[in-house]
This record gives C-alpha cells, structure tokens and sequence, in this order.
C-alpha cells in the first residue's frame, strides 16, 4: 500500500466509509441501549416517587394536625349548659387521641418528619391526658388540681406553633 492509499484509507475511514468505498457499518448494541434506558428510567422514578412520597407525608402530617386543630375548637367552643366544659374537655380530650393515633399511623419514611410526627403525636398525648386531668379537678372542685391540669395543657401546647412552622418550613423546602 503506497502512502497516498494509506492517506486515502484514513479519510474514507474518518467520514464513515470503508477503504473500498463501501459504507462503514457502525455496530448497533441493543442491549447497551436498552441498559442505558432501564437505568435512567429507574433513576428518574426514584427520584420523581421519593420527591412524591415526601410531599406526600408532609400533606398526610398537615392534614391531620389542621383537623385535629379545627375539631378541638368545634368541641371546646360548644361548650354549653347541656354540654358543660368537662365534658367538652373530655371530647377535646378524645380529638386529641383521635389526632395522635393518626398521626403515628401515617408512613413516614423521612428521618426529618419521623422527628416532627413523634413530636406531634407527644404533643397530642400530652395534650390529651391534662384535658382529662382537668375535667376530673373541674368535676371535683378541685382548684389546686385544675390549675396543675392547666399548667400541663398549657405545656403540653406551647411547642405547637413551633412544630407546626417548622413543619411547613421544611415541606415547602425553606
């Protein structure tokens, strides 16, 4: 092969011929392609179904701290003669159960919001049992016992702000 054939066979090659002018076959893989394919696909349904999930559980979380919010004054604010404050209480006491036994049953998977549903469902128990401490000393006159229930509501209460910022702060991904 003399030096301008060789030249000749190096240009033919760079622009997808073959030497003696026929069309250079390029080797189509299939099985590359299609593993290419699986792996993004995988990847994105990954990443599109755990951005889901968290949104998800953030919204499951939201939804019933609102309810439990929204029923508690429904019961509270009919307090009435035929609907005494300790038995409201006690209703007050039974949405607060309600909330936190919903709130354990919603599947968190993210470590963040795992910590914010303890929080939340500690929150409602406590919540709960000084609800009911307080109908009992409000039943039995007992002041010293009611003002001791209403310190360990108003405890019991008082991160409930706080959750609920933080909450929404980290599910809108502030």
């Amino acid at each position: 092969m003399s030096v301008s054939q060789t030249t000749s066979t190096r240009q033919s090659r760079k622009n997808g011929q073959h030497p003696q002018g026929k069309p250079r076959a390029f080797m189509y893989c299939p099985q590359r392609n299609f593993l290419r394919l699986f792996v993004t696909a995988v990847i994105s349904l990954l990443a599109v179904s755990c951005g889901q999930s968290k949104v998800s559980q953030c919204n499951q979380m939201i939804q019933v701290a609102n309810q439990a919010v929204s029923d508690a004054k429904v019961v509270t604010n009919g307090v009435q003669e035929d609907n005494p404050q300790a038995e409201a209480m006690r209703q007050a006491a039974a949405v607060m159960d309600k909330a936190s036994t919903e709130m354990n049953a919603i599947d968190v998977t993210d470590e963040t919001l795992q910590d914010y549903q303890t929080s939340f469902s500690n929150m409602y128990r406590d919540t709960s049992q000084a609800m009911r401490d307080f109908a009992v000393a409000f039943e039995q006159k007992d002041r010293q016992a009611a003002e001791a229930a209403q310190m360990n509501l108003q405890q019991a209460t008082t991160p409930e702000k706080q959750l609920v910022d933080n909450l929404n702060a980290y599910c809108s991904g502030d």
